[in-house]
């Protein structure tokens, strides 16, 4: 209590509470870390492991055992995975994520266009959106679709042409590849490979159809990211092996 003189008694109220309160990540709607799991394809423990390592930014607390995620999380997640592919270790990803100034690392890294064309949530995404959000040239568009290395639009539910969030995410890859100057006739060899693609397939749903324990960390979604994580290792191994050096920048 803080007392003022008033007419010589004295007046007494309670002070302002003047505490500065934490800044919260944004004032966008929160998720539940199961449901940025379900969203994302990464188990809630990898999620909790990205926050403990810092690579992910600490969620707002909502009691001891409870936290909400901001939504654009999802996008942070999916650029860690991006990274991920490119041969990238957390702690680098730690860097470009964070966006550390002092990193040469981050400096070298070429630009998320996510931040700047944050994946839809849900829904049909149009032609001119795909195109814009990827950064992928008319051109190419038109030839991916040619040789079927992206899939055609489909018919959105306002009855104009639309691709979904894995077109986008594909379309975001070949530009990546065409922007460090991979010519197209590099990327059109993705055609010759498309009997491995169907075996891989093939060997995913012998792993799908001998899963016996469902649980939240179990369900399809989430069995098919670890079963891509197994590839990517494996892949990276062969890597390695073909190209020691691949991670060395070529002149």
């Amino acid at each position: 209590m803080v007392r003022s003189p008033v007419y010589g008694g004295f007046l007494y109220f309670t002070p302002l509470d003047m505490t500065i309160q934490p800044a919260s990540h944004s004032a966008e709607p929160g998720i539940s870390v199961g449901e940025l799991s379900r969203r994302t394809g990464v188990t809630t423990a990898t999620i909790n492991y990205y926050v403990r390592l810092g690579v992910l930014p600490s969620p707002v607390k909502t009691s001891k055992t409870r936290a909400i995620y901001p939504a654009h999380f999802e996008n942070l997640i999916s650029r860690i995975k991006q990274l991920q592919e490119a041969g990238l270790n957390l702690a680098g990803i730690k860097q470009v994520v964070n966006s550390d100034p002092n990193s040469p690392l981050a400096a070298a890294m070429p630009p998320d266009r996510s931040t700047t064309a944050p994946l839809p949530a849900s829904g049909p995404i149009s032609i001119a959106d795909l195109l814009e959000q990827s950064g992928l040239e008319s051109d190419l568009y038109d030839n991916l679709l040619v040789d079927n290395l992206i899939r055609g639009p489909r018919t959105g539910p306002d009855g104009e042409p639309a691709h979904d969030r894995r077109d986008l995410s594909a379309a975001r890859a070949y530009a990546r590849l065409a922007s460090s100057g991979i010519h197209y006739a590099l990327l059109e060899r993705h055609t010759e490979y498309e009997p491995l693609s169907k075996a891989e397939a093939l060997f995913l749903v012998e792993h799908l159809g001998a899963a016996s324990t469902r649980s939240p960390t179990t369900q399809p979604v989430h069995l098919v990211a670890a079963f891509d994580a197994i590839r990517r290792y494996l892949r990276s191994l062969q890597l390695d092996d073909v190209d020691p050096e691949w991670r060395t920048a070529k002149s």
